[in-house]
């Protein structure tokens, strides 16, 4: 009989997503969840090189590689993407990968930064009657106080939040996944004016064009500094509670124990005053983050944060720019299929160059007048019209 329960229970499993730097998260999400899942199987994928970095065989968790995904011209997908697109934008891909090809019919993705502190069962069953499970980044709306976050953050990032998504292997769900592979294939990006920001916004738009999705509103799940003004956390007998309900998981979404005052990394210092709560104004989560940052540690936190993305640089060891990549994907004829775009940069850039001809200087005075920057759509068509430098940077925590 228990044989037969650890087989049946081998159709569910959780996945995630890391490049080889946030090593440290992954396992610690991957312990936190096989301690109440001792029988289920966690998948990571990695999406740059760990040889020499990392041993699979000493690992809680199988590693997956993005050449296992079978994405299209994978070199240009990983160019065109800093480290947080690309790894946003496998995420539908991974899914199906996993579903289709390790006998699996209830998945859950959860964000690496995230602690699970109970049996997410109730999740599990739910796939048995509904096709996609989604979280809402709110159930109680904010206060009108001009701090951060608040609705127009929502209303600028999505009404979910996709560091946690369940599907199982119906038909739906496996046409949401096809459906949304093609959106992140080429428009995984953070353009907020024009109402993109990486996979979460189109998923809006999936509740209007798939059917049998369910969204768990309970407070236990997915909580994360952009609802807390709503949740208290508390520790009663061992057990993690939230609003005296039972905490199921917890998002660390962007912290840093390096900072260990600030709740999230999203929130930068320039505008930390604006901050809705920092660390210090909730001693509810004092001991939460303390044994999290402990558990990062313990699980090399110190040794992996600053491993080299593999897709950085070029070839020839210069660092690319974050222009350099937003001019490869937005409409430069031919580079799209550029045949190994991290080759060098002066080639890249002589090729950038024969697509687009136009100078500054050959352009009507009439036209230079005219904000095209601010004109929805045409920011990316003006930083290549004027071939202004902007100031970019990749984060890779």
């Amino acid at each position: 009989m228990m044989l037969g329960k650890i087989e049946m229970k081998q159709d569910r499993a959780v996945c995630t997503i890391i490049a080889k730097n946030y090593v440290a998260a992954a396992r610690t999400l991957c312990h936190s969840f096989l301690s109440q899942h001792p029988n289920y199987k966690c998948y990571v994928l990695i999406v740059d090189d760990f040889e020499g970095y990392i041993d699979p065989l000493n690992e809680p968790f199988e590693i997956v590689t993005l050449s296992d995904l079978e994405i299209p011209n994978l070199t240009s997908f990983c160019f065109k993407y800093n480290v947080t697109e690309l790894c946003t934008a496998a995420k539908p891909f991974l899914l199906e990968k996993i579903i289709k090809n390790k006998n699996v019919n209830k998945l859950l993705y959860i964000d690496p930064d995230i602690l699970v502190t109970n049996s997410l069962s109730h999740l599990y069953e739910k796939l048995n009657d509904f096709d996609i499970i989604l979280t809402p980044h709110i159930d109680t709306d904010y206060p009108e106080d001009n701090l951060l976050p608040d609705d127009g953050s929502v209303l600028k990032t999505g009404l979910f939040n996709l560091g946690f998504i369940g599907v199982n292997s119906s038909e739906n769900a496996m046409s949401f996944l096809g459906w949304w592979k093609t959106k992140l294939y080429t428009k995984c990006i953070i353009d907020m004016p024009n109402g993109y920001f990486v996979d979460q916004k189109f998923v809006d738009l999936a509740l209007i064009l798939f059917d049998n999705f369910y969204i768990e509103k309970s407070v236990g799940y997915n909580v994360a500094f952009w609802n807390l003004h709503s949740r208290q956390i508390s520790r009663i007998n061992g057990v993690w509670m939230c609003n005296d309900e039972p905490l199921y998981f917890f998002h660390f979404s962007s912290y840093h124990p390096e900072t260990p005052d600030l709740l999230t990394g999203h929130i930068k210092d320039s505008i930390a005053n604006l901050a809705r709560q920092r660390l210090s104004d909730r001693p509810d989560l004092h001991q939460l983050f303390s044994e999290y940052r402990e558990q990062l540690v313990r699980n090399g936190y110190e040794q992996s944060k600053n491993w080299p993305y593999s897709y950085a640089y070029f070839r020839t060891g210069e660092m690319i720019p974050y222009e350099l990549r937003v001019e490869y994907r937005n409409g430069l004829a031919g580079l799209a299929e550029y045949d190994d775009p991290f080759e060098s940069p002066a080639k890249l850039e002589r090729a950038v160059k024969t697509e687009s001809q136009t100078d500054v200087h050959d352009v009507p005075e009439i036209l230079i007048s005219i904000p095209f920057k601010y004109i929805p759509g045409l920011r990316y068509a003006y930083k290549r019209l004027f071939r202004r430098k902007a100031d970019y940077t990749e984060e890779y925590n």
